[in-house]
Order: structure tokens, then sequence, then C-alpha cells
């Protein structure tokens, strides 16, 4: 069954904008988590006054950790709307496919009704967006860490000379 050009344009449109205020959320959410966890990381170390390669290590562990729980957090904001919006039948489906989708192996095979096909594309672009700002958040953390070390190891070599 073909859908007229107007009722076609309206599935889309509904589907973009669905898929686009999502998007907007989740790299929201992200940011917010991202640069919490740059700001609390470059704090959390570089306030010590004594250099401390363990402390530094454990927060940089610990905040890698919070950006990894922050992209499993994503993955369930999909999945909350999908299963609101009746666009998945149950709480698995809906984390299958958004987990799926956000990873862009896009492997799971959940049924989305017609008129909604779009939206492992959305939940992907998301996924990327997301994944990358997470790196770049971390090779930021790395940068900093080595920079932290580096100030570490040279105030040992003087207080030993």
């Amino acid at each position: 069954m073909f859908l007229s050009t107007t009722a076609y344009l309206y599935a889309t449109m509904k589907e973009a904008a669905f898929g686009i205020f999502l998007v907007g959320l989740v790299l929201g959410v992200n940011g917010f988590v991202n640069v919490g966890m740059i700001h609390f990381f470059r704090s959390s170390v570089g306030t010590a006054p004594k250099p401390s390669k363990l402390r530094a290590t454990f927060f940089f562990i610990i905040c890698t950790q919070v950006l990894a729980l922050a992209q499993l957090g994503a993955i369930s904001i999909w999945a909350i709307a999908l299963l609101s919006t009746g666009l998945s039948p149950d709480w698995i489906s809906a984390v299958r496919l958004s987990a799926s989708s956000y990873t862009t192996l896009g492997d799971f095979p959940g049924v989305l009704p017609d008129g909604w096909h779009l939206i492992p594309a959305f939940i992907a672009f998301s996924g990327l967006f997301s994944f990358s700002w997470a790196a770049s958040s971390t090779i930021s953390m790395v940068n900093s860490l080595n920079h932290y070390l580096d100030t570490s190891k040279d105030s040992i070599d003087e207080s030993v000379s």
C-alpha cells in the first residue's frame, strides 16, 4: 500500500522531528557528563599539594567509567522513547534495538511500524557523535593525566636531589 505524497511527508516529518529531538537530548546529556567529568578530573587531580600517581590514576578510571555509564544512559533514553511511543513492544526489544543501532552495528532485526524506519539511523547518529565526544574527552583527560604525572615525576626528582 502506497501513501499519498502528503501523508508520506507528514510521516517523514514526524519521524524526523522525533529523531532530531532525541539526538539533541542524548547529545545534551552526554555533553553535560563529558564536560563535567573533564572538569571534575582536572580539579580533583590538579589540586593535590603532593602529586600522587595512584590518586590520579584512580580518578581517571572513575571518570572513564562514568563516561561509559553515560553511553548506557543514552541507550536507555532511546529505549524509553521507543517503548513510551509504542514503537517497541517491550523493554528488552527496545534496549536491543537501541543498543544495536547506537553502536552503529544495526544487526538487531527489530520490526518498527511503517513510517518509523529512519529511527535506527537517528540512534546511530547520536551514538556515533556521543562515542566520538566521549573518546575526545578521554583523550583530553589522558593529556591532563600525562601532564600531571610528568609534573609529579619532576617534583619527585627535585625532592630527591
